[in-house]
């Protein structure tokens, strides 16, 4: 069981990544977070440093949430491996695009913004992002290793390539406000982790 110390903890983060969802980490005041988690500002500190240390705590949480769902989903028995690769980007576009906006990417709502504020929180999300690209690269690999992935495409690569797109998308979206960066990032995506030809050569 949780002690009531790491509740209070888990309660201002909770609190905090749906403010920080909302008006980005320079909107959210420490004083609107304490009052919407309705804490003193003395149980802010035991936990936290600062704001500063409050953003490093909260982007390292999310990750490692993230990269645990996405090992669910990449792991998911059943389909091969492209096929769960597109079942993750399908889950993607639906979180987007829900309305709800504490379930739409954190990395997208303040990448830009932390990177130029705060070394710290920029060398977190850097890690962060570089894993969730080196775990798409394996399962490609995965892909490949099952005949669900073509050969002639470069795991290594094609993993953050596609990641960083689908950033991009995301950030498209929301100035266009429609579905299609989603959809064209999609379609791309469908080409580029093409399935194996017929071509003998590409055979195991």
């Amino acid at each position: 069981m949780q002690s009531r110390t790491d509740t209070t903890k888990e309660h201002i983060l909770a609190t905090g990544q749906g403010l920080v969802a909302q008006r980005g980490f320079a909107g959210m005041g420490l004083n609107e977070l304490l009052r919407t988690a309705s804490v003193p500002k003395g149980s802010f500190y035991h936990y936290f440093a600062s704001k500063e240390d409050f953003g490093c705590k909260l982007l390292m949480q999310y990750l490692s949430k993230y990269l645990v769902r996405l090992d669910e989903i990449l792991d998911a028995e059943g389909p091969d491996a492209r096929a769960r690769l597109m079942h993750y980007w399908s889950l993607w576009i639906s979180s987007q695009t829900s309305g709800d906006i504490c379930t739409q990417c954190l990395i997208v709502k303040i990448g830009a913004e932390i990177s130029d504020v705060s070394d710290e929180m920029r060398s977190i999300l850097e890690e962060g992002t570089s894993r969730i690209g080196a775990r798409l690269s394996q399962a490609i690999a995965e892909g490949q290793a099952d005949n669900s992935i073509s050969k002639a495409v470069q795991a290594d690569l094609l993993g953050t390539a596609l990641y960083e797109m689908w950033l991009g998308a995301s950030l498209m979206a929301k100035l266009s406000r429609t579905r299609d960066p989603f959809l064209n990032a999609l379609e791309t995506t469908e080409l580029l982790l093409a399935k194996p030809s017929l071509n003998p050569k590409e055979q195991p």
